[in-house]
């Protein structure tokens, strides 16, 4: 899924371009082996904590707000529980996002890698610097978060209604929950992509001061950011890159749908647990 997600961070940052404009461009500047060398390292381990971490707190989560299991919840309390677990996931996944985008947009050729890049926020923005965006990246995880788990359920019992087979049930469920996910998260991902590629921009201006923690972890930049972007290009502006993210997450959406259940209950079974 990553050749997907590099078109989709060029498009969103750059609110206006083209997926085949993204690709081209990304193409011209790193060649087919970009698609190895920039953040796919940081993009792999950024997916795999996220993963694991949500599908970890999301019964955790819902068991302790409604006192039963999340197989016994309705869909609106799995999308909440899905929501509200997506704290740790973000705190833990954010030093990544922002590694991963800079290589993604690194048309100069400024950093040799993830380790690269991490140096150079360190250097000129502290610890700190790796949470740019904050607020924007824990709005989108938790939009797609509860509509990923609100919808899933829901997507299976239409889906067996035609379907038999379990996997293409799950495959076909799964896409479409993440697609929704996706509908309804987008303009986040665009907004803060856009706010975390020019905060990395500022940090080769040495006459620009860090951000305080409020411009780091606060709302503001977000808010304000999305309130240019709906102004000079609407709607449209605020869902650029929506048909590659729907593809990305639709993907892992599906990938999930399949992979989780099943290693579920492969671990119930190595445990005995019922």
């Amino acid at each position: 899924m990553y050749p997907v997600d590099v078109v989709r961070a060029i498009c969103m940052s750059n609110p206006g371009t083209g997926a085949g404009a993204a690709l081209k461009g990304f193409l011209d500047t790193h060649g087919v082996m970009g698609f190895v060398k920039q953040g796919l390292v940081a993009e792999v381990t950024r997916a795999s904590i996220s993963r694991a971490i949500k599908f970890f707190m999301q019964p955790i989560v819902h068991q302790a707000i409604y006192n039963k299991p999340e197989t016994q919840g309705t869909a609106i309390s799995k999308g909440l529980a899905g929501a509200i677990g997506t704290f740790p996931e973000v705190l833990a996944i954010s030093p990544l996002e922002n590694i991963k985008l800079a290589a993604q947009l690194d048309k100069e050729g400024r950093f040799k890698g993830s380790a690269d890049i991490a140096k150079h926020i360190m250097k000129t923005r502290g610890i700190n610097g790796f949470m740019i965006g904050y607020a924007g990246m824990q709005v989108r995880q938790c939009l797609w978060t509860g509509g990923f788990f609100l919808t899933l359920d829901l997507y299976k019992d239409a889906v067996k209604s035609v379907i038999s087979n379990n996997l293409a049930c799950d495959v076909i469920s799964g896409f479409a929950a993440g697609a929704t996910g996706t509908a309804v998260n987008c303009w986040t991902d665009v907004c803060r992509s856009v706010v975390q590629k020019q905060a990395l921009a500022e940090t080769f201006d040495a006459a620009i001061p860090r951000p305080g923690l409020a411009t780091i972890y606060g709302p503001g930049p977000f808010v304000k950011t999305t309130m240019a972007i709906a102004t000079e290009r609407g709607f449209a502006g605020l869902y650029s890159g929506v048909g590659p993210k729907m593809i990305h997450l639709g993907g892992s959406g599906a990938i999930l749908a399949v992979l989780m259940p099943r290693f579920k209950t492969m671990y119930f079974d190595a445990m005995g647990i019922q």
